[in-house]
């Protein structure tokens, strides 16, 4: 058996399992500084997450890590503590469950379900149209998702500090992206090979020795 289906047969299933987890692990990160204050994992964004939950996280991390830590009061009705998002209306600084992570998260599964059942024919179709949709909905995310917390990015932090509140994204978005594109090259290139050369795929046919 050749290279190029030993891979066919092995990589989508390990591939899909990596992406799955990186949904445990953050997709966006809230910083001050070197200080991360929140970090959105990639379940959070598929079923949202409230404002009040974030100020408390990050509440939570200035007492511990940041010299500002006397200004993330844990009283929830004091008005004068320190928590960046209130800048921001209610409505604005929660996050909705968000179609473009969900997408990607469905077809991860999907792609392990489908690779797992045998009696399914040309697999790498499903592997083509499921990693190239994930990855057009990654990247809408990518371009759209910043735009939507503007309200919440750089604020500067007082005193005349260079401080400022900054976003960015988690290394686990990065995987969950560069993974799918992975799929997507190497079901493109199969496809390439099985249409203008299939024994690079399958081997040599075997000789007809029937009389």
């Amino acid at each position: 058996m050749k290279p190029l289906k030993v891979i066919s047969d092995l990589l989508p299933i390990p591939s899909y399992s990596i992406i799955i987890i990186c949904f445990f692990f953050p997709f966006f990160l809230v910083k001050c500084g070197s200080t991360t204050l929140v970090s959105v994992k990639g379940t959070d964004l598929v079923t949202g997450i409230s404002k009040e939950k974030m100020n408390k996280q990050m509440k939570e991390t200035l007492k511990k890590d940041s010299p500002f830590g006397s200004f993330g009061n844990d009283n929830s009705s004091d008005e004068n503590g320190y928590t960046p998002m209130d800048k921001s209306d209610n409505s604005k600084g929660n996050i909705s469950p968000n179609p473009f992570i969900i997408i990607p998260l469905v077809s991860a599964v999907l792609g392990i379900i489908l690779h797992a059942i045998r009696s399914i024919k040309k697999k790498y179709i499903y592997h083509i149209v499921l990693s190239a949709i994930a990855l057009i909905c990654l990247s809408v995310f990518y371009w759209t998702f910043q735009s939507q917390m503007d309200g919440l990015g750089d604020y500067k932090v007082g005193f005349g500090s260079d401080l400022s509140i900054t976003l960015g994204f988690g290394g686990a978005f990065y995987i969950c992206s560069l993974l799918f594109a992975i799929l997507l090259l190497f079901h493109c290139i199969f496809v390439y090979f099985l249409r203008n050369n299939p024994e690079a795929i399958y081997g040599p046919k075997k000789p007809d020795t029937t009389l």
